[in-house]
Formats: C-alpha cells, sequence, structure tokens
C-alpha cells in the first residue's frame, strides 16, 4: 500500500485532520454518556461508531505519512520517526477502544466500563496531541511538508 499514495504528496494533510475531529468527539461523546444516563445507550453507539470510523480514518492517515518527498536533514528523520511512534501508538489506542466499546456495549449496565472507555480516550487523546506536535514540528520546523520539502522515506 505504500506505492499507491506516493504520488500524492498533499494527501496526508487532506486526511489526518478527519480522525482526530473523529476521535476526540468520541471522547467528549463519552464524557456526555457518563454524565447523563438517560441517553447512555445511545451515546455508547455513537461513540463506538465515532471510534470504528476514526480508527480506519486513522489508518488511512499513517498509510499516506510516509510519502512526501524532497530532502530533510537528520534531525527531521527523528522528529519523523517520533510522530510515526506515536501515530502507530495511536492507532492501537483507538483500535482497543473501538473492540472493547463494542464488546461493552450489550452491558450497559456495567457503569465502570464507560469509565474504562473514558480513561482509554484520554489516554488517546493525549497521544494524538503528541502525534500532532510532531506533525507541526515536522512541517513549521523543518519546512517538511505537501509542497513537497524533504524526504521521509530512509
Amino acid at each position: 500500500m505504500e506505492n499507491l499514495f506516493e504520488g500524492f504528496p498533499n494527501l496526508h494533510p487532506l486526511v489526518v485532520h478527519f480522525p482526530i475531529v473523529l476521535l476526540l468527539l468520541a471522547l467528549l461523546n463519552q464524557v456526555v454518556a457518563v454524565c447523563y444516563s438517560r441517553y447512555r445507550r445511545e451515546l455508547n453507539i455513537l461513540t463506538c461508531v465515532l471510534l470504528l470510523l476514526g480508527t480506519l480514518w486513522a489508518f488511512m492517515a499513517i498509510q499516506t505519512a510516509s510519502h512526501i518527498s524532497g530532502d530533510a536533514d537528520e534531525a527531521a528523520f527523528a522528529v519523523f520517526d517520533i510522530h510515526q511512534r506515536y501515530a502507530w501508538i495511536s492507532f492501537g489506542l483507538a483500535g482497543v477502544s473501538t473492540v472493547v466499546r463494542f464488546v461493552t456495549l450489550r452491558r450497559s449496565t456495567l457503569n465502570w466500563t464507560n469509565y474504562l472507555i473514558m480513561i482509554l480516550l484520554i489516554s488517546l487523546s493525549m497521544t494524538l496531541f503528541i502525534t500532532g506536535h510532531h506533525g507541526a514540528r515536522l512541517v513549521y520546523q523543518y519546512g517538511v511538508g505537501p509542497k513537497g520539502n524533504g524526504v521521509l522515506i530512509k
């Protein structure tokens, strides 16, 4: 799949922001689900849908990240490695959160599962922020980005 996106350096910035929004909305939705028990079942289903879509789009975002061409210095490669590592950690947390939310949908009487999902989503949000920070460093500090600057394939 790596060669599929090689000719599209602008694709990553277009794809990456959608899963970030979906995954952060899943956290916000889960907070509301914990606070308001009246609509908890419906909100938990919405959280599951947001997580599923966000996780699938996050995988697409990761696949489009390493195909920017140009020249880059060694420091940019180090930042890119951190950026990519946290992207995979975020993807893993999103996947685990999706599975746990899906499995626990039938057990709506177990309140502790809602808190577990919230803890997972807070952890996911933190890794998303770290990933985004290093992505921003690549663009604004090292000039790596959709303009074709910076080789990110070793």
